[in-house]
């Protein structure tokens, strides 16, 4: 696996495909065990590097993104009580009907 290290460390060497165990930031390793790799990528001293494109990082949320994400979740919270207070109200006209009937039955 092709890695870009973030910072420097002291690692396995034979894991690493380097000749040295002392690694620094910056410095992009070709031939890396696969479980080594995510580990260190899993410590945050590496990412993941594919040939021919920038490094795997993941991007933050814009403001926009948070925004639109915040807007969403209010609505479908609104939806939710509006289909809450209409169940409510129909189910107080059925006991007001039922109500009603058994007072003309009788």
């Amino acid at each position: 696996m092709k890695i870009r290290t973030l910072w420097g460390f002291e690692g396995d060497p034979t894991k690493l495909g380097v000749v040295f165990a002392r690694i620094r930031a910056g410095e992009v390793l070709e031939d890396v065990e696969d479980e080594y790799a995510y580990g260190l990528i899993g410590k945050g001293l590496a990412v993941q590097v594919t040939d021919g494109a920038a490094p795997k990082e993941t991007k933050p949320a814009t403001a926009a993104e948070k925004k639109a994400a915040a807007e969403k979740a209010a609505a479908e919270k609104a939806e939710q009580e509006r289909l809450k207070e209409q169940a409510e109200k129909d189910e107080a006209d059925r006991l007001e009907a039922e109500e009603k009937a058994k007072k003309e039955a009788s």
